[in-house]
């Protein structure tokens, strides 16, 4: 399934149950999984770290690396002000 979100950091659409964040990371906008690895908080409810570009979720404090972000991050492409994100369908 195509998802269609606007372009900046910390914009957050919802597809059916699933939630997605977009947030820059090494310098570009990236789409992941708007869930924390530990228990699945919403990560866009927590608080970024512009210097380490890791997100702490709200729910327990966990920290969510860069190498944790990356691994829930889905296929996208940028074009102009909007990510175009391949998504699976929702259930």
């Amino acid at each position: 399934m195509i998802l269609q979100m606007e372009a900046r950091h910390w914009a957050r659409q919802r597809v059916g149950g699933e939630r997605y964040l977009c947030l820059r990371q090494n310098g570009e906008l990236v789409v992941i999984l708007d869930r924390c690895k530990h228990r699945g908080g919403p990560l866009s409810l927590g608080t970024y770290d512009e210097g380490t570009q890791c997100v702490k979720c709200p729910w327990h404090d966990m920290v969510n690396t860069q190498r944790n972000l990356e691994a829930r991050r889905m296929p996208s492409v940028r074009v102009g002000a909007v990510m175009t994100v391949v998504v699976p369908e929702p259930d």
